[in-house]
């Protein structure tokens, strides 16, 4: 099959795609949200966007729960309207890796994991539970499995958490980046550079923070990104400002800029978290100008979690009464 009849055979979800557009959070329901005096008032709006089951009214102490659902109703749409659902594996493995952080971290605590798994990756929460919980890999893919062994053999020894992360997400990068290559679409490629990229910058950043040594940072790098680790290590310890100036073909400049300053002057991570968020979103807003394709999919999907992420960021707000200010410093650009 040619690339072209690919993506014309994408003419139908695309037309779906931009027909659920309308209920992306845009500026104004951010601002709206962001005046609400309660948080019940800042549920109303997601109420008018189709969020929720439309039998009972939305809980305030469920609003948790409600996004979760979302994020399955978003990927399940995406699911049924593709016409080849491996386009999608790259957007599917993280949260194939993220059950399996849980699954492996709840085992360690002896907790239960139930609540914690989400039910949107290429593999069942529930199987994928049954599956590490007998010890039984078969219907794993080989990147999960070496993954799984590894922490297996590994995290009895060191007993550090942060380990369990770093071998998974290795993995998940990995995937993600060969199913991508595998998908020949340049959009989708570029988005998991992207990811790759800015996972190394916030490493770079906090091992910074912490005084680590630039041969620490060297451990952590993941591969497969468009900026190679000898950039970073060769800037380590330049100003932030410099190093900003080396990722302007990278687009990354202005993330490492101005959360440089914040780091810097308060040791906080908002602006570089922001930036980084926010990049992501006009990233996937030139997905607007392909007419049929994987690429408006795999933009909704992005704007999708980049909303979630401004409610959380909001009703949080509003839950713990911060200031206005605050919050409105956090919320991300919105896709519309």
């Amino acid at each position: 099959m040619s690339i072209n009849q690919g993506k014309k055979d994408y003419i139908f979800a695309t037309a779906r795609v931009r027909s659920v557009e309308k209920s992306l959070l845009s500026r104004d329901k951010v601002e709206a949200m962001l005046d609400s005096k309660t948080p019940e008032d800042a549920l109303k709006i997601l109420d008018e966007l189709g969020y929720g089951d439309d039998s009972e009214a939305l809980s305030v102490t469920q609003f948790e729960n409600m996004l979760t659902e979302e994020l399955k109703k978003v990927y399940a749409l995406m699911r049924s309207i593709a016409p080849d659902e491996a386009d999608l594996y790259p957007f599917l493995y993280p949260y194939d890796y993220h059950n399996l952080k849980v699954l492996l971290k709840a085992e360690s605590l002896e907790i239960d994991p139930e609540l914690l798994l989400i039910d949107v990756g290429t593999i069942p929460a529930l199987q994928m539970a049954a599956l590490v919980r007998d010890r039984n890999f078969v219907d794993l893919t080989s990147q999960m499995r070496n993954a799984l062994q590894q922490v297996i053999d590994v995290f009895p020894r060191t007993k550090d958490p942060q380990l369990i992360d770093f071998i998974f997400d290795q993995a998940c990068y990995a995937e993600m980046l060969a199913a991508a290559t595998a998908g020949k679409n340049q959009f989708i490629l570029d988005y998991v550079r992207l990811q790759i990229d800015i996972t190394n910058l916030k490493s770079f950043a906090r091992i910074r923070q912490m005084g680590k040594p630039w041969n620490f940072f060297a451990q952590v790098f993941f591969n497969g990104g468009r900026i190679q680790d000898k950039l970073f290590i060769r800037s380590y310890d330049e100003p932030y400002e410099l190093v900003a100036e080396k990722l302007l073909p990278y687009g990354l400049s202005l993330p490492l800029a101005e959360g440089g300053i914040m780091l810097r002057e308060t040791g906080r991570f908002t602006a570089l978290e922001k930036f980084c968020d926010n990049h992501l979103v006009e990233f996937a807003k030139t997905a607007k100008y392909v007419s049929f394709g994987i690429e408006p999919l795999a933009a909704y999907l992005i704007a999708k979690e980049a909303d979630i992420r401004n409610i959380r960021i909001i009703m949080n707000g509003l839950l713990q009464g911060l200031p206005q200010e605050t919050t409105v410093e956090r919320v991300r650009e919105t896709y519309v």
